[in-house]
């Protein structure tokens, strides 16, 4: 989710059904379905054109809802759709059908016109979200839009009647389908949002919703809110869940010390409390595609816009003692950016992460070398550099480690480690005033160029300001030119993997995230995803008391 501005692991904490503020079990009368969350970070936006970060995309997914949502198996499965497409012979044409029981949180329906209006809004220049590279690399004209060469009526999208959608795409698009899953092509109601204008999608009362639930108690920089159960719904009956009380919690240990008292059902464990707890009847450990990175910044006149130094950072890290002393939740250390079991080649089956092998690791000797070259290349012995990174435990902890390790192996760098809320973070990083910004990324849909795309030269996610015309080629041949053949394209991709980190340096990938938890058995359907969304509360049920 893919940046998408990434943020730290996903804290979910879970009170028992009816459990007040101290813990206490509410009285049997009310019979009200109560969970409680937690957030590690500051929900930004509820604007679908404007998210880029875990919060952000995870509230969307209660509260909105697309064509299709994706299940347990992270299958793409009918909607606000009242079926899958469509699909011409040519792969080019999807011809969509929607329910005609979905509903806005107002009781107006949800048309075809609302998705025409979101979708124009997402290539229009003035309004173009970071996303909008999903859409220019698939859907006729939304590049000459986005451009500023032809009108958003021109999209390749119509509404023969309101129950109705015709895409028309630029070149066949495998994973389409599970494409529209993703929050930045859901609807927006036209009506409603122009008259909150500015302020739409920035507080609960100035957000219209389709999904499962609708949010309550929300403006910008609020610490808590909840989600309440949609009565416009369509599918109202499947959630089970009448509210969900979500309250921002940064530290672990905090979240540790609610569970042991019994206020809490579920904790995301982090460090030695992954340690401490493994062998807890309560533990799980979950499968994850989303990976922690180092960004860096290349902008003209930036000390990081030499490659040596990049090369000689990146080299600098030990990941596997990082992953063990700091994360020690199951994270593997990370070898390169496209995750370990998320795409196979499409002939042999392999995975990428095995056939592509080691684009970065650990080698002092290697490191220190590159610096050397650096020094010379800058004129400077000694080089001080600005590390952003949020105000969670896991990020902060991160940041002095890994700041300690490259010192100890290149101890003429400095860091000036900021951290800052979510919000405060995004604008500064957005803005290019850093050097090194910690990041994760979560794919948007299951393909490796989710991974690799968003370092082209003219995509929207590059905010590291990284441009190489050969890495420009290889991401058009995947998306265009050899996007039929398989076997070529898949070459393109590894290709891609080895400039964009053996060679430029561009990144330096960390680990690949394990989710560690203690979990009350009494609870159950949060369901995880692998790309889009990090989870879908839809489902969520607590086994009623024996």
């Amino acid at each position: 989710m893919k940046n998408f501005f990434t943020i730290s692991t996903l804290a979910l904490l879970v009170f028992i059904t009816g459990c007040n503020s101290t813990g206490k079990t509410e009285s049997n009368e009310t019979k009200k379905a109560v969970v409680h969350f937690t957030e590690p970070a500051e929900l930004l936006t509820l604007d679908t054109t404007q998210e880029e970060d875990f919060t952000s995309f995870n509230a969307q997914n209660q509260v909105l809802e697309g064509l299709y949502q994706l299940n347990e198996k992270d299958e793409a499965i009918p909607a606000v759709a009242k079926e899958l497409p469509q699909i011409s012979e040519d792969k080019q044409t999807y011809t969509i059908s929607l329910r005609d029981d979905a509903t806005w949180s107002n009781g107006e329906p949800v048309t075809a016109n609302d998705f025409l209006y979101a979708w124009r809004r997402a290539v229009t220049p003035e309004t173009a979200p970071s996303y909008a590279s999903l859409f220019v690399s698939s859907i006729k004209n939304a590049d000459a839009i986005y451009q500023g060469k032809m009108k958003p009526e021109q999209l390749g999208v119509e509404a023969p009647d309101e129950h109705t959608l015709v895409i028309q795409l630029i070149k066949p698009v495998p994973y389409f389908t599970s494409l529209l899953t993703f929050e930045t092509f859901f609807p927006i109601n036209q009506a409603f949002a122009e008259k909150q204008g500015s302020d739409y999608g920035t507080s609960a009362k100035t957000t219209l919703y389709n999904g499962p639930f609708v949010l309550e108690g929300w403006e910008q920089n609020s610490d808590t809110w909840q989600y309440v159960k949609n009565s416009k719904y369509w599918d109202k009956k499947n959630v089970k869940i009448d509210e969900i009380q979500t309250t921002v919690v940064k530290s672990t240990s905090t979240a540790v010390n609610l569970y042991q008292t019994d206020e809490l059902d579920r904790v995301v464990l982090d460090g030695e409390f992954s340690k401490q707890y493994k062998n807890d009847a309560d533990f799980q450990n979950q499968n994850d595609t989303k990976m922690g990175y180092l960004r860096f910044n290349q902008g003209e006149g930036k000390p990081l816009e030499n490659v040596n130094l990049r090369k000689a950072i990146s080299l600098a890290i030990d990941r596997e003692t990082f992953v063990k002393n700091v994360l020690g939740d199951g994270s593997i250390a990370a070898t390169g950016f496209v995750p370990e079991n998320f795409v196979q080649n499409p002939k042999t089956g392999e995975d990428f992460r095995k056939e592509n092998g080691v684009q970065q690791k650990f080698d002092k000797s290697a490191a220190q070398a590159a610096y050397a070259k650096a020094k010379a290349e800058l004129k400077k012995e000694d080089i001080t550099l600005v590390y952003l990174t949020k105000d969670t435990d896991t990020e902060k902890k991160t940041a002095e480690y890994l700041a300690s390790q490259i010192a100890e192996v290149l101890p003429e760098i400095k860091f000036e480690i900021t951290t800052l809320p979510s919000n405060n973070l995004q604008e500064r990083y957005l803005s290019g005033d850093y050097d090194i910004a910690f990041g994760q990324w979560m794919p948007d849909f299951k393909d490796a160029i989710t991974f690799l795309d968003m370092f082209a030269s003219t995509s929207g996610l590059n905010h590291v300001n990284y441009k190489n015309s050969e890495y420009d080629q290889l991401i058009n041949a995947a998306s265009e030119t050899d996007a039929a053949n398989e076997e070529k394209r898949w070459a393109d991709l590894l290709q891609a993997e080895q400039r964009l980190l053996a060679k430029d340096y561009t990144i330096a990938p960390i680990y690949q995230q394990q989710t560690a938890l203690l979990q009350n058995k009494k609870i159950s359907g949060v369901v995880k995803h692998s790309f889009g969304s990090p989870y879908s509360f839809k489902y969520i049920q607590v086994a009623e008391k024996n």
